[in-house]
């Protein structure tokens, strides 16, 4: 069946460094005179024993990488054996961390400038809004569109050629001469947010399986958020105070360079999970324009309202282009081939809701950021390293949040922390909601900034574990551009929505008397997108995430750099069936107890042998049956399911537990139920 050095998975050298035989029939399949079959020393086993395949279409990688994969991830809490040490590990995460905050980060570097820039290129209030509307617009129009191109370029490449563009974007950033020119070139520096952020966030969760490990890397990346907001504004922030706001665009450039480098060092590389040619044949080209057509028109149309008015003729042709190309969008979704945004993802109700829910939340978050950064410099008229400094409590406290949340999640049902987030986010816009000119900071903003930033934390932490979850291994990719594309879509929508609010206010007699009344009803409006995300949460059905008996310490376990495709039995259940198969286990020529894959007829199916368990001490190693089609009941001695038996990976005191048995420590009891 296996080689020996693929059963012991405390020794084993890596998936992507054994050689596995040529897919080929055996003629003489390995034969044992006990319905047992014990480990044997390594060389005497890979002599005796091979891969036996019936059908060309199935590659032994496929197989053996799968069910060895089974054997083999017995503690998914330690650490990765691909990374040296802790420190490349941390170095690792780190950077991917601040590829997938890289929105925020450039969120932190620009919004405490816009009033700065908005005075220095003569902008509109509804330009100075589309400078961050931008990046979050491009960023979530492309985002889909670059997680399927993370399957046909590799994660790892398209992760450093985004930020090479990034870096080039930000120097080209800094020498913007008009409002124009700068609001196209933020739109860069979105899109290349939107190529980073996929490749980065699918190598975390494939490198990570389920449990504490990726909890904690999970909590991480919340931590993200709070941490690139407060690289962004400080660095641009003193760069702005010593010289002016087009430096700090030299110090983003410089950022996402070294991000580049760290990346080359750290990141896995990842293997494509198809050919290219296959890919780009079956590629949605249609729905991604659609897609960012109606997205582009309806963020325009709300953003230039209040400037050129509602009943404009410009206005109203994007707001029906927009439409249009949504609804064309949606439709043409559910009859696509190989669609951009597969409707079947959407069955999950608890999934859409938590991207609903997620997504408002983050509108609440994101354009309070916004509008009460630039409340400090047009109302209060503070310095941008000033506001810098004000914000940062809201970017330490999260990485505590983060902290907290992540050792929560595995012992408090997921709901929970997400209404704790809701609460968060509704209590921080009330106080912000009662902020004066005159009012101190400790009195409401900063409380108010410790709050809102767990709404932030707390829900993004649920929301990543339960989408990467809930979607196949392969998809890794597309399910974080989903949740990130909702992300991003949030902060143009939200700020399309606000600046519209803000433009009809500050324009009528009243406002412009009372400069802060605009602002005091945009800051109305973000609680209202908080309390849209807390009315959603009941209907949620996320309980734990990732809890597991056993922490693992750094004694590190193998994980192969093709993590995305063989995560789960899934895959393997599908790869593996009676379409490919004959033979059956037990069945060989050798008599009783012949076991391999045999050549003879009959089919080899998971309801004859759900699967089969391994004891690491005493190594015996017997088959597990389940129901076969829910024909008849199991052997007498054989565990009970039924239905397919679903794989799982786990420890017990004695065994690696593959099925829902482990294993006796006693040959003869193995011996007896095998052949019962």
């Amino acid at each position: 069946m296996l080689n020996s050095k693929m059963m012991h998975y405390s020794k084993y050298p890596s998936i992507r460094n054994w050689a596995l035989p040529t897919p080929q029939l055996i003629a003489d399949p390995v034969s044992r005179t006990d319905s047992t079959r014990t480990l044997r020393s390594q060389s005497s086993r890979s002599a005796r024993t091979s891969t036996t395949l019936v059908d060309s279409e199935v590659k032994a990688f496929d197989v053996e990488a799968d069910m060895a994969l089974a054997l083999v991830v017995s503690n998914p809490n330690a650490r990765p054996r691909h990374f040296r040490n802790l420190f490349e590990e941390c170095i690792f995460v780190f950077t991917a961390m601040m590829a997938i905050a890289s929105t925020t980060f450039l969120q932190g570097a620009i919004v405490i400038n816009t009033g700065t820039i908005g005075q220095d290129l003569n902008m509109t209030a509804a330009q100075v809004s589309w400078i961050a509307a931008a990046i979050g617009l491009a960023s979530g129009s492309f985002m889909l569109f670059c997680s399927k191109t993370a399957d046909l370029f590799g994660r790892k490449l398209q992760l450093l050629v985004g930020l090479l563009l990034l870096s080039l974007f930000s120097l080209l950033t800094a020498f913007a001469p008009d409002p124009v020119s700068m609001n196209v070139l933020c739109g860069f520096l979105g899109l290349g947010t939107a190529i980073i952020a996929p490749p980065a966030m699918g190598t975390l969760f494939a490198t990570y399986p389920a449990g504490i490990r990726r909890n904690r890397v999970t909590g991480a990346m919340g931590a993200a958020n709070p941490l690139g907001f407060i690289f962004g504004s400080m660095s641009s922030g003193l760069a702005t105070k010593y010289a002016s706001w087009r430096q700090s665009f030299f110090v983003v450039a410089v950022f996402f360079f070294v991000m580049g480098v760290m990346a080359v060092w750290t990141m896995p590389s990842m293997p494509r999970c198809e050919s290219s040619s296959q890919l780009i044949k079956e590629f949605d080209y249609l729905g991604t324009v659609l897609a960012i057509a109606g997205l582009a028109c309806i963020s325009a149309a709300l953003t230039e309202a209040p400037q050129a008015g509602w009943h404009s003729y410009k206005v109203l042709v994007m707001l029906l282009l927009g439409a249009g190309a949504l609804t064309a969008f949606a439709f043409w979704e559910n009859h696509a081939p190989c669609p951009l945004l597969p409707p079947h993802i959407f069955a999950n109700s608890t999934f859409t809701l938590t991207i609903i829910c997620v997504g408002l939340g983050y509108m609440s978050f994101i354009t309070n950021q916004f509008w009460i950064s630039l409340y400090m410099q047009e109302i209060q008229e503070l310095e941008p390293l000033s506001i810098a400094i004000r914000l940062m409590p809201q970017a330490i406290l999260g990485m505590v949040w983060s902290y907290l949340g992540e050792e929560l999640i595995s012992f408090v049902s997921g709901r929970i922390i997400m209404a704790a987030g809701g609460l968060g986010y509704i209590g921080g816009a009330i106080l912000i909601l009662f902020i004066k000119p005159e009012t101190s900071y400790w009195a409401l903003l900063f409380p108010a900034l410790c709050v809102t930033v767990i709404g932030a934390d707390f829900q993004f932490i649920v929301s990543n574990l339960y989408v990467s979850s809930n979607l196949a291994p392969s998809q890794s990719s597309l399910g974080a551009g989903i949740l990130q594309t909702v992300l991003r879509l949030s902060i143009s929508l939200g700020l399309a929505i606000t600046s519209a609010i803000h433009g009809a206010l500050s324009t009528t007699a009243f406002g412009q008397a009372h400069p802060s009344y605009a602002y005091s009803r945009v800051f109305l409006s973000t609680i209202v997108f908080a309390s849209l995300s807390l009315v959603i949460i009941p209907f949620l059905q996320i309980g734990r995430q990732g809890a597991t008996a056993d922490d693992g310490g750094e004694e590190g376990f193998e994980l192969p750099s093709n993590m995305g495709r063989f995560q789960s039995q899934g895959s393997l259940l599908s790869s593996v069936s009676s379409r490919h198969l004959s033979g059956r286990w037990g069945d060989g020529p050798g008599g009783e107890g012949g076991h391999g894959w045999g050549s003879r007829a009959g089919v080899w199916e998971w309801g004859d042998v759900g699967g089969y368990e391994l004891c690491l001490k005493c190594g015996d190693e017997r088959p597990v049956a389940g129901v076969p089609h829910h024909q008849h009941q199991p052997k007498k001695g054989l565990p009970q399911s039924t239905k397919h038996v679903s794989f799982y990976a786990g420890r017990t005191d004695h065994a690696l537990q593959i099925g829902n048995t482990s294993c006796s420590s006693s040959l003869e009891n193995n011996a007896e139920q095998t052949r019962g």
